[in-house]
């Protein structure tokens, strides 16, 4: 109780201030699920600083549905229409607070109950959704939706029994709406690659390469070897990319492709300074031809590259979304702490933060004792290609390659959509999910 009221009087005294932006990150930790409030007066009276906030930060619209959420405090349908609002601003962990109220007044509102579910996936706090669909067994009983969101919950959590264990229900179920039956198919995928990677990889709250393959189809070439004992798990938080990575990166590639008998006849550059450099040095490691991806796509096999696709223009996206024989899709930074549209067949590496090679570096002068942001690399793009392919990896750096090539055997056994993304030949390339059974710490 004095924790909370001491962090709410700071957030008033910054709003005082008029320091509105410093005041909604001092919210953040009494607000964010599940929230310091212990009574529903508390609750109202974070309610009413947020409405401050967003009457001095957010737009008049937005500020009209908190201010008549807090003249509503009581109205789960009120707190549930801000919660819905709240997730589409991109705050969810604020919104599975609200709408967690809103469960508590309403405990057998279907809405609510996945809405609430959906918010607390979208924050990666998986058990916590099982945990309250689990406490809602005839919910469950007739909505494929809640049995979906369990199933799928608990898969993220690790909890593959039970996301086996509902598959009947949801067949069962699924009649309920004509869009069901992709959502069942999505879990059965799931399972089906789980179960190729049996006795080859553990699954367990480390195996960041086996959980990716299972949830993404992707296959993960590279672990971070740092921070496993500070919570990272071979996920980066802050990275400035290296000239050597990126060189590890199309070895891994090569490796891969070679194990699994692949030749890609071309390579395709797509049109980003990033994605162009590292196709050139790919293109001379592998041998290839390159090729410059066309405007509106192609169907052609070929191994695409992507620096990071989260640099890409919106517009060329689409030409990228569905497999097509023959094609592999490799994007090699992407990042964890945000949902991707599409996850490469092929991923290097994992961050939060990450600088190219190429672009702005952070230095820490150590006469002045403070980070200094360096210019990007301007040379032309065949220049810093070639340092690439000449670029010394450190002894050590490609041992972990059986174990990489045994996990991407072993996923090959799948078939037709299971299969992993290296081996489609048509559908719709998979979501990359920002959390899985494997956490990792991040910067708030």
């Amino acid at each position: 109780m004095k924790d909370y009221q001491e962090k709410l009087d700071r957030v008033r005294s910054l709003l005082k201030e008029d320091k509105a932006q410093e005041a909604f990150r001092a919210l953040l930790p009494v607000f964010r699920y599940p929230g310091m409030m212990q009574r529903p007066e508390e609750f109202a009276a974070v309610l009413a600083v947020f409405a401050e906030i967003s009457a001095k930060i957010a737009g008049d619209e937005f500020t009209s549905i908190v201010r008549h959420t807090l003249d509503h405090i009581d109205d789960p349908g009120a707190l549930y229409s801000l919660g819905y609002e709240l997730i589409d601003q991109g705050l969810p962990a604020i919104a599975a607070t609200v709408l967690a109220e809103a469960h508590r007044l309403a405990p057998n509102n279907v809405e609510i109950l996945t809405e609430l579910c959906a918010a607390l996936e979208r924050s990666t706090l998986y058990a916590d959704a099982c945990r309250y669909l689990k406490a809602a067994p005839e919910v469950l009983q007739h909505s494929f939706l809640c049995s979906y969101l369990l199933a799928f919950n608990s898969l993220m959590s690790g909890d593959l029994k039970t996301t086996r264990r509902l598959l009947p229900d949801l067949q069962r179920l699924q009649e309920q709406d004509e869009h069901f039956a992709a959502l069942s198919a999505r879990i059965i995928r799931m399972l089906r690659r789980a179960d190729a990677l049996s006795g080859h990889a553990p699954l367990d709250t480390r195996d960041l390469r086996g959980w990716h393959m299972v949830i993404t189809s992707g296959l993960l070439l590279h672990v971070s070897p740092h921070g496993f004992d500070e919570g990272m798990n071979g996920r980066y938080a802050f990275v400035q990319d290296t000239l050597e990575l990126c060189l590890e990166g199309i070895e891994r590639v090569k490796a891969v492709l070679a194990a699994l008998e692949i030749t890609p006849p071309r390579i395709f550059a797509l049109p980003e300074r990033g994605s162009s450099i590292l196709a050139q040095a790919t293109a001379r490691i592998l041998d290839c031809p390159l090729e410059n991806w066309p405007d509106g796509g192609s169907e052609e096999p070929g191994l695409i590259v992507a620096y990071d696709l989260a640099l890409l223009d919106e517009d060329l996206l689409p030409t990228l979304l569905q497999h097509h024989p023959g094609q592999i899709l490799w994007n090699h930074a992407s990042c964890w702490t945000e949902d991707q549209p599409i996850s490469g067949d092929l991923t290097t590496f994992l961050y939060q933060v990450n600088y190219e090679p190429w672009g702005e570096r952070i230095r820490v002068d150590q006469e002045q004792q403070q980070a200094i942001t360096e210019p990007p690399d301007e040379r032309d793009e065949a220049i810093i290609a070639a340092e690439i392919v000449s670029a010394t990896l450190e002894p050590g750096t490609l041992d972990d390659l059986p174990a990489l090539i045994e996990l991407a055997r072993a996923a090959a056994a799948t078939t037709g959509e299971a299969a992993p993304g290296l081996l489609c030949s048509g559908g719709r390339r998979k979501k990359q999910w920002s959390g899985s059974p494997v956490p990792s710490s991040r910067f708030t």
